[in-house]
């Protein structure tokens, strides 16, 4: 199974006041390494203003940039995927992810954003698979 990492998982990781440090922090140390494309490195690195602790998480593994993805050559397929959320909106890391998980049939999504990645399918009609924080 390919875990992959949202923005979210990754910022309540580094972030000891997010509601879901915890649940976060126990899926790093029970599932890493996770994989993740660099929209979501750039979007999780917006929010801390030293690159430092994700620079680390990267260099040790736990945290991989996928090479099965590379935006340059998806570039079609995500686009078709951010044309056809527009009404919510999906954002690029957004669709960097779905697309990534119709890339490995045996994936799973990591991420904090139950509403959308509830809403979203791959291959036009397929739930992904994800797996969410419990009830806050």
């Amino acid at each position: 199974m390919k875990e992959i990492a949202d923005t979210g998982l990754i910022v309540a990781f580094f972030n000891r006041k997010d509601p879901f440090h915890s649940w976060a922090t126990a899926a790093f140390r029970s599932h890493s390494p996770f994989f993740t494309c660099e929209a979501v490195l750039a979007e999780a690195g917006s929010f801390f203003p030293d690159p430092v602790g994700l620079l680390r998480l990267i260099s040790r593994g736990d945290l991989v940039l996928d090479h099965d993805f590379i935006l340059a050559k998806e570039l079609s397929a995500v686009l078709a995927l951010a044309s056809k959320y527009f009404d919510q909106p999906m954002d690029i890391a957004d669709a960097c992810l779905v697309r990534m998980a119709e890339l490995t049939a045996r994936s799973r999504i990591w991420t904090v954003d139950r509403r959308d990645f509830s809403a979203y399918r791959r291959h036009r009609n397929q739930a992904i698979p994800c797996e969410f924080p419990g009830e806050i």
